[in-house]
């Protein structure tokens, strides 16, 4: 079986050649590399792991969902079999593709068949505490509760990176969704994922090393009311646009239906589900926390507030092609 190793960049200079050398460690080896860069100015296509990479260079940033889907079209055009997808700043461990291959290879026909993706259990290098995959039910998003000693389990959602695509499945279903952009891409893929009764599989053996510069992602500001300590945290703008806005299109576009979804508890629901994280809460309260985290500092977020109220907006509206 033929597998295609796609990395999506920018600004990746500083990190790169590790990524691609990690993916010419692998046990069972890749049939090609392709780098799929996003306007990189910072000379990450100058870099010497890049030169032994087949490369492509979006005439525009189209983010993560946007790099994703050009990377899927061109396995597909190119007739692989797999394509393993990762951010620039994920390292599996040498093992992890022979690792999830050799699990798809002791499926039943019929499983395999009914195989969508297999997923890599990723390790934060912040904390080195395993994410693991997450479900759609009937009350939300929750995640996924392995039992220890399963080795591999269900899932319906995880980060891209680390995840490897069966094409035949993908021929099916369609590649992402590049409006997404940035945030929420992999939800809506996994959710089509699994409306075409396809499965996804997350293997704990196979482990990833995901945020190598350890680059905190929320990066956490404590302040202190008297007694009250509130926890805050920083986003660019940009960051919280996409967020807001494909929050709200995911919920009522891709799962409600349209705005009338808005009187469904899936949208407004107050109190995550018993024993559930926060993301058990309806879309529209993670919005308005979200967008609380920075009215409550409006000296020096005017930009992030801007951006939250436009993606609002762009998201009630169903302007999944509105950029920020």
């Amino acid at each position: 079986m033929r597998v295609l190793a796609h990395v999506h960049t920018f600004n990746d200079a500083d990190i790169i050649d590790r990524t691609v050398g990690e993916l010419h460690r692998q046990t069972h080896p890749v049939d090609e590399i392709l780098i799929v860069d996003n306007g990189s100015t910072d000379g990450t296509l100058e870099r010497p792991s890049v030169k032994n990479a087949t490369v492509l260079r979006q005439p525009e940033n189209t983010g993560t969902s946007g790099a994703v889907a050009r990377g899927m079209q061109y396995a597909l055009e190119h007739d692989y079999d797999w394509v393993w997808v990762f951010d620039a700043d994920s390292i599996p461990e040498p093992d992890a593709l022979e690792k999830l291959l050799d699990l798809y290879a002791g499926f039943s026909p019929s499983l395999q068949e009914e195989t969508a993706f297999l997923a890599c259990l990723h390790y934060n290098v912040q904390d080195g505490e395993p994410r693991h995959g997450g479900l759609f039910t009937r009350r939300g998003i929750g995640n996924s509760r392995p039992l220890p000693e399963a080795r591999h389990y269900l899932c319906h959602f995880v980060i891209w990176s680390g995840c490897l695509y069966r094409l035949a499945a993908v021929r099916q279903i369609g590649v992402p969704n590049p409006e997404y952009v940035l945030d929420w891409g992999e939800y809506e893929y996994a959710y089509r994922v699994m409306k075409a009764n396809y499965k996804a599989f997350l293997h704990q053996d196979a482990v990833l090393r995901h945020n190598i510069r350890g680059t905190p992602s929320l990066v956490p500001t404590p302040l202190k009311l008297g007694p009250i300590t509130l926890t805050f945290y920083e986003l660019p703008p940009t960051r919280c646009y996409y967020t807001v806005r494909n929050t709200l299109y995911f919920t009522l576009y891709e799962v409600a239906q349209g705005r009338f979804g808005l009187l469904r508890g899936a949208v407004w629901r107050v109190r995550p589900a018993p024993g559930r994280p926060g993301l058990m809460r309806g879309a529209a309260w993670r919005v308005l926390l979200f967008t609380l985290n920075f009215l409550l500092r409006p000296s020096n977020h005017g930009a992030q507030i801007r951006a939250c109220f436009r993606g609002i907006w762009h998201g009630v509206t169903g302007n999944i092609a509105a950029r920020y």
